[in-house]
């Protein structure tokens, strides 16, 4: 029996809050981050983890998703 995968999350706005909270569900270790850090809150409440930055999310993950309103936001998380 394998163990499962780390999985970061950045952005758990309208879309990726429920994909977020669906893996926390599921049995899956999340750690989450937002620009917005009250967003992240519903995910830690049900048991996931809040990355203090990207960097420090990347660090714990496994698998890294994003969930990112549009390209600008993904450039700006991703490279900036």
């Amino acid at each position: 029996m394998s163990q499962q995968p780390v999985i970061g999350f950045i952005g758990v706005g309208l879309m990726g809050g429920p994909m977020s909270l669906r893996l926390v569900q599921a049995g899956y270790q999340v750690w989450v981050w937002n620009r917005s850090r009250e967003k992240i809150q519903p995910v830690v409440d049900a048991g996931g983890h809040a990355a203090a930055d990207i960097a420090d999310l990347t660090r714990r993950a496994d698998i890294v998703m994003t969930c990112l309103t549009d390209t600008e936001a993904v450039s700006s998380v991703v490279f900036g």
